[in-house]
């Protein structure tokens, strides 16, 4: 009886599909990432077979950031990445316009510490989040720093999970 009440309880909240938002809270939004931190060296045998950081942190931040959005029940219309410095809000406001969203949420990696990562598959890392409307009125803004923490094999050669959990932590924060 148990196991019948708990696969259905367990069916019913798969089925449920994406949280949704508050009534009258944004829900269609852009997303901007970028990164001011250079991408780390792969680092021995396993950084060098697997890709481990093959890929630049703007696009790892602009991918996790969609998912983590996604994950609290916005409605993401679309995803970019800039290079060299921090977006403007001119940039923001006008990416948002571009896509119809209510707002762009931009997420930067100001900083990526990777020097404790082997030994302790810990790293440190900083992100600026801001939300910016396509009036070019911010929203929200905000700056994290963070040590993460990961205990999995993986993670001590890998600084895109360390980033991922930044990144959803951030977005947590969001309105």
């Amino acid at each position: 009886m148990r196991a019948c009440l708990l696969a259905t309880v367990l069916l019913l909240t798969a089925c449920a599909g994406t949280p949704q938002r508050p009534e009258g809270a944004l829900s269609r939004v852009a997303v901007l990432g970028a990164s001011v931190a250079s991408r780390p060296t792969s680092r021995g045998l396993v950084g060098d077979v697997f890709g481990v950081g093959g890929e630049e942190p703007r696009e790892v931040v602009a991918r996790e950031a969609a998912a983590a959005l996604r994950s609290r029940g916005y409605v993401v219309l679309g995803v970019e990445t800039v290079l060299g410095p921090a977006p403007t809000v001119e940039q923001a406001s006008a990416l948002a316009r571009q896509y119809q969203a209510e707002a762009t949420v931009v997420l930067v990696l100001t900083r990526l510490e990777v020097s404790s990562l082997q030994p302790l598959g810990r790293a440190e890392v900083e992100l600026e989040s801001l939300m910016v409307g396509p009036d070019g009125r911010v929203l929200s803004s905000g700056e994290r720093r963070a040590a993460t923490t990961e205990n999995l094999y993986r993670a001590r050669t890998d600084w895109r999970s360390h980033v991922r959990q930044a990144v959803v932590r951030a977005i947590r924060e969001l309105p």
